[in-house]
């Protein structure tokens, strides 16, 4: 089984948390992710990739 994590990095669109946010911390999702193996896709790099215009 493959997981996918999303990374919400797009403050313009929808909201941007990462370590060191005031929103939320995603400490553990990403550390998590990378012992893992899991698929991490950033939302404002990634999210036209994944549902293009």
């Amino acid at each position: 089984m493959h997981c996918t994590e999303v990374h919400h990095t797009d403050a313009k669109r929808e909201w941007a948390y990462d370590r060191k946010s005031r929103v939320g911390k995603l400490d553990r999702g990403l550390d998590e992710a990378k012992v893992k193996g899991w698929t991490v896709v950033d939302m404002k790099d990634d999210w036209k990739t994944i549902f293009p215009k």
